[in-house]
Order: C-alpha cells, then sequence, then structure tokens
C-alpha cells in the first residue's frame, strides 16, 4: 500500500453557537503540504459549502493565508467559514487567545489582505471578519419574467434590485419572509440569465425582535444551491440597508444583525459591523461564534 498523506481536519458551524445550527465549514488548520488540486478533493469529498484552508502568507504584509474551495471551485470570498478556520486555530492553540483578549490578524485572501479579530469570550471563540467594500449597480431586468423565474408574483420583489459588481451578488428586497418562503431556485433556466450570478433576497420581515433583516441565498453556479448562512453576502448587507439614509448620520461603527438559516432548519445569525465617516461607508466586518462538530484525518 504506497504511503499516504494524513491530514488532519475539522468541522465547524458558524455563526451559531449550538450544536446541528448555523452553517458547517470544513477546515484544514495546516494546508501547507496540499496543492491545489488536493484541497479541491477535501473540499469534494467534504462536500460542504465551503471547506477553508490556512496556509503561510506569500508577502510580509500578512500573518496567515486564507482560501476557500466550495465542492467544485474556488471563491474569492467566504464569511462563515472564515469564523469557522479562525474558531479552529483560536481553540487549538495556532492563534491563541486569553479569556478576554483579543488578537488581530492580517490575513491573505483572493479579495486583498483583509482583517481578522479574534476574541474569547465567556469561554466561546468570537471572529470577527473585515468585509471588502462593495460597489453596486442597478440591475436592469425585466421585473416580471424574473419573478416568473422564481415561482413569484412580481409585485411580491420591492424596492431597489442592485448587483454586487466585485461578487456578482444579486440583491433583491421581497415583501416578506413568505415570499422567501415560496421562492423556488430553478438552475437551468437562471443560467440562461447569467451563468456566474448569485442571488441574495431579503426582508426586513425579520423573526428576532432586534434583527435587521431575513435572508436567503443561492448560489448554484458556485456549487452551492443554497447556502445556510452566508457571511460574504450579509455582510455588504449592512450597506445596502444604510443605502439613501447616510445623510446626517454622525460618524462612527454601527451594528446590525442579520438572520438566515431558520429556512433550512439551521438558524444562524451575523452580526454586521459599518463604520460610517462622512456619510460614506468606510468599513465592514462581520462577526459570530463557531459550534466545533467534528475533527479526524483524511487520508490522501
Amino acid at each position: 500500500m504506497p504511503d499516504l498523506k494524513s491530514i488532519e481536519i475539522f468541522q465547524y458551524t458558524a455563526f451559531t453557537d449550538q450544536p446541528f445550527a448555523g452553517n458547517p465549514a470544513g477546515v484544514v488548520t495546516d494546508a501547507s503540504a496540499l496543492a491545489d488540486a488536493e484541497m479541491q478533493s477535501i473540499a469534494r469529498q467534504l462536500n460542504l459549502a465551503e471547506t477553508a484552508f490556512l496556509l503561510p502568507p506569500s508577502h510580509s504584509g500578512a500573518d496567515v493565508r486564507l482560501r476557500w474551495f466550495t465542492p467544485t471551485i474556488e471563491v474569492d470570498l467566504c464569511g462563515h467559514a472564515t469564523i469557522a478556520a479562525f474558531a479552529a486555530a483560536l481553540e487549538h492553540g495556532i492563534f491563541p487567545v486569553t479569556e478576554g483578549g483579543e488578537r488581530i490578524l492580517r490575513v491573505e485572501t483572493l479579495s486583498g489582505v483583509l482583517r481578522v479579530r479574534l476574541s474569547h469570550q465567556s469561554g466561546r471563540p468570537r471572529i470577527a471578519m473585515q468585509i471588502p467594500l462593495p460597489r453596486f449597480a442597478d440591475l436592469d431586468l425585466d421585473r416580471d419574467a424574473f419573478a416568473e423565474l422564481w415561482g413569484v408574483a412580481s409585485d411580491y420583489l420591492t424596492g431597489e434590485w442592485l448587483r454586487h459588481q466585485a461578487l456578482n451578488y444579486w440583491y433583491i428586497p421581497v415583501r416578506d419572509r413568505r415570499v422567501l418562503t415560496a421562492l423556488v431556485l430553478d438552475t437551468e433556466r437562471l443560467a440562461m440569465l447569467d451563468p456566474k450570478a448569485a442571488f441574495a433576497f431579503y426582508t426586513t420581515d425579520a423573526i428576532d425582535p432586534d434583527s435587521h433583516w431575513h435572508l436567503r441565498f443561492f448560489a448554484p453556479f458556485h456549487g452551492v444551491p443554497e447556502d445556510i448562512v452566508t457571511g460574504s453576502a450579509q455582510g455588504p448587507m449592512g450597506a445596502v440597508h444604510l443605502r439613501g439614509r447616510l445623510s446626517g448620520l454622525e460618524d462612527g461603527w454601527r451594528e446590525f444583525k442579520g438572520e438566515q438559516g431558520d429556512l433550512l432548519g439551521r438558524p444562524g445569525r451575523v452580526t454586521v459591523r459599518v463604520l460610517v465617516e462622512e456619510q460614506a461607508v468606510q468599513d465592514l466586518e462581520i462577526a459570530g461564534s463557531a459550534q466545533p462538530m467534528l475533527e479526524g484525518r483524511i487520508l490522501l
């Protein structure tokens, strides 16, 4: 039998402190011995929305490098797998933090060098991740035809429709959670519209009284038909939520809470922090906890 690589792997569920809730992600805390194809194979084997891989940085401006793979492709940005990866790294002594303390890392990613803050609060890891500032463009669509693609009436899809230019996420506000529940994914017909888009539908009709929106996120062309709790989509929601409301706001951080996953039986909650300066969004963070679920070794 040939010699095999034995790689330590973890599974954490992010944006929750409860088992069997939130969004599960695979984590390899030391991927320095892995080739690109091996990382993709591990992600395909684990078959989670994303698996995160921590590696040494490739330049001096970063403390660590982070890569994210869905079962089919490498992606430029992933929130929940970042929360999972650094919760695992904190709890397994790679980046230790004392109770009540904080550690700030510069993390090299395909979306640039991002700030990640690690803290340990009440015996649990809490991770905050900087999100690149989004640039939005108006979505010029036939609203009736687009609504019909999702099996709902066009007047159920409301407000301003936006496209995140870097990620090609489409942000569509809907009337209420009943509309979110009614959405039906039709990947084949959507591919004729844009085979690289992902779709974030949201409403301010939230479940928790202190939440600001509830969201569903579909990324069938990234290998994820529906994601459970999506940090990379929830973070820009802070800018979407403040769109048109920035005039007259005082400078400073504002904090919001986004919901996701309840309609899939895995509720998650994302803290979204927005820095407003000179009536513009200047910085974004997402934050949350993560619950360990599995650990072991994979043989390659």
